[in-house]
């Protein structure tokens, strides 16, 4: 598809910058100010209204006027990588990310954020829960445990999940977080500690392993001083994954069947 003509491309951007900062841009000329102002309403208010619906404990936190601002800052000084509509929240949680000065007063804000994004995905993940060949009963320590597809794992350094807009934490307290789709499309979410979340991640990692060979490399890897100990603690903690249904069940080894 050919470029537009320079002169199309010009008007394009003066009206999209006057769009996104109207103090600081004029708008193009011969275009009804009535008409301006519709499109000005339209862009902040649906974007207002999709990060609030999107991120509630941020916007209940801050107060109307600072949340206007926050929005219009995210306007002006964020440009997206993607022009995907279901990825806009990814947008702002980068946004956050990158410009902390705009949150400084509440430092967690992003990471809340963050969390709030990551059950959404999870919401609107469309993996099948219910695959051929998963047997939901087999040997999690013989054969190939099948990790759930929608689960997505996440560290923070502040308690995320125990955070709302009137009880905001008082000092930084790391925590690792899974959050997944259960067979009943209800969203789990489940505190785990460094350890689990690595068990997951090789299990995720390692398809159509054993869960016994899979547990080996993560005692090595963690340099475990008792690694028969941890094999015994790990094939118990896969089985309690499973009845949580962070694990579906397993395959024949070597099948990674997604």
């Amino acid at each position: 598809m050919s470029a537009p003509p320079e002169s199309l491309a010009r008007l394009q951007k003066r009206f999209a910058d006057h769009i996104r900062d109207p103090v600081n841009n004029p708008a193009p000329e011969g275009i009804e100010e009535r008409r301006l102002a519709i499109y000005r309403r339209l862009f902040f208010n649906n974007l207002s209204s999709l990060f609030g619906v999107n991120f509630p404990i941020a916007r209940k936190t801050l107060s109307d006027e600072q949340w206007r601002r926050l929005i219009r800052a995210f306007m002006i000084e964020h440009r997206a990588t993607t022009p995907l509509f279901p990825e806009i929240g990814r947008e702002f949680v980068r946004f956050l990310s990158e410009h902390p000065a705009r949150v400084a007063e509440w430092p967690w804000l992003p990471e809340v954020c963050h969390w709030q994004f990551l059950t959404t995905r999870v919401r609107n993940d469309e993996a099948d829960l219910d695959a051929a060949g998963v047997d939901p009963t087999g040997d999690l320590s013989k054969d190939a445990p099948v990790v759930n597809p929608t689960l997505r794992l996440a560290q923070y350094q502040w308690p995320v999940d125990e955070i709302d807009a009137r009880h905001p934490p008082a000092q930084p307290s790391n925590t690792a977080l899974a959050v997944f789709r259960k067979p009943n499309d209800r969203i789990g979410r489940l505190k785990i500690n460094a350890v689990t979340g690595r068990m997951l991640e090789i299990l995720q990692e390692n398809p159509g392993t054993t869960g016994q060979e899979c547990l080996k490399m993560l005692a090595v890897e963690i340099r475990h001083p008792d690694p028969g100990a941890l094999m015994e603690h790990g094939t118990s903690l896969m089985a309690w994954l499973r009845s949580k249904s962070l694990l579906l069940g397993v395959r024949p080894v070597g099948d990674s069947t997604v």
